[in-house]
């Protein structure tokens, strides 16, 4: 398929994909499709198959301009970036050459730098591209034997213990559980949205995930992979009572954070650190050997990181657009005049005729 949307077989390939790989939940059938209901749109998917198997693909958010296509990553502006999937070096070139061939003009928000597009597109003379590192992706690898002590000091694990330890003596235990199924999200769901509320009053542009449309696309999101037994969901109670959370999905042998709120009360207890110290603790058990942070950078992220991919905005022309050379730095130059960049696409458009 070429340019298409998602029926029910290219989707469930698309899944199969994505697990033989490990991608990450956000390159996913399941989550480009939450993601292009907020943005009301249809994924724009353009796929490779050899001998009948589906080996690469990508879903933007796209315009058509007349015989030429604006690809935009189907994520923009929701915190997550986003990368097309490729089995190898060779499903990933004819990816780019599938997409210059259609003419294809790639706009991509927050693309990891290691992206196996990226390479592709560096490989193939056919493509002018211009990237711009606008953040990083920490993440931490993690060897078979490693526990938290591998990563932080005796003296912060040490504290850490220590605030542990003086709710207990007040009677308020601090315990962690697990969500992994779709009945306990549903047991969970309610506590998730009042932490989160707890946290987006303070930051409500960055932390107002699970209430509204955003809800919607987390909670399908959530579902989803539930059903299909990646969900991981790691909250941290104080006397029974959940007061954070560490959403996220394990991807291959890949612990990738989608959401993390906390109660700003217990702040003292340090919740992002304790849930850490858990997973790395029980990283073999969990089937773990890797931590994705997400992008962006936060105390916590940092402090439990040992490893970081920059994130990049992609602009990339084919040649096969009639003057895309000459487009290329003008439409670059326009990505901070928004206003300017429709019309400079209109008049490559018009040439392309």
């Amino acid at each position: 398929m070429n340019g298409g949307s998602v029926g029910r077989d290219l989707g469930e390939q698309w899944g199969d994909l994505a697990g033989r790989v490990g991608a990450r939940f956000t390159d996913g059938p399941t989550y480009a499709a939450a993601a292009a209901t907020l943005h009301r749109t249809t994924p724009h998917t353009v796929a490779v198959h050899r001998g009948g198997d589906l080996v690469a693909i990508a879903a933007f958010a796209a315009r058509p301009l007349g015989p030429l296509t604006l690809a935009r990553s189907i994520g923009r502006g929701l915190g997550q970036g986003g990368d097309v999937i490729a089995i190898d070096d060779r499903a990933a070139d004819d990816l780019a050459d599938r997409l210059a061939r259609s003419r294809h003009i790639l706009r991509l928000e927050q693309f990891p730098a290691d992206s196996p597009l990226l390479d592709a597109l560096a490989r193939d003379r056919h493509w002018h591209v211009h990237t711009r590192v606008v953040s990083e992706i920490p993440t931490l690898t993690l060897r078979p034997d490693a526990t938290a002590r591998a990563v932080r000091s005796g003296r912060t694990l040490g504290q850490l213990r220590s605030v542990r330890r003086k709710l207990a003596a007040d009677g308020r235990e601090v315990a962690f559980e697990l969500v992994r199924s779709r009945a306990d999200l549903d047991r969970r769901w309610g506590d998730m949205q009042r932490v989160a509320g707890l946290r987006a009053d303070s930051r409500p542009e960055w932390d107002a995930w699970l209430a509204g449309d955003r809800a919607t696309l987390v909670r399908t999101v959530l579902d989803g992979e539930a059903a299909a037994g990646r969900l991981r969901v790691l909250g941290i109670t104080v006397g029974g009572v959940w007061v954070g959370h560490d959403i996220a999905v394990r991807c291959g042998t890949t612990w990738a954070r989608y959401l993390t709120h906390f109660d700003p009360d217990h702040a003292r207890l340090q919740p992002g650190h304790q849930l850490m110290v858990w997973i790395v603790d029980h990283h073999r058990e969990l089937g773990i050997d890797r931590i994705h942070h997400g992008r962006g950078s936060t105390p916590v992220k940092e402090a439990w990181s040992n490893h970081a991919i920059d994130a990049v905005d992609v602009w990339a022309v084919p040649d096969t657009v009639a003057g895309g050379r000459v487009a290329l730095p003008m439409l670059v130059a326009a990505a901070t005049a928004r206003a300017r960049v429709p019309a400079g696409l209109t008049r490559l458009a018009d040439r392309a005729r």
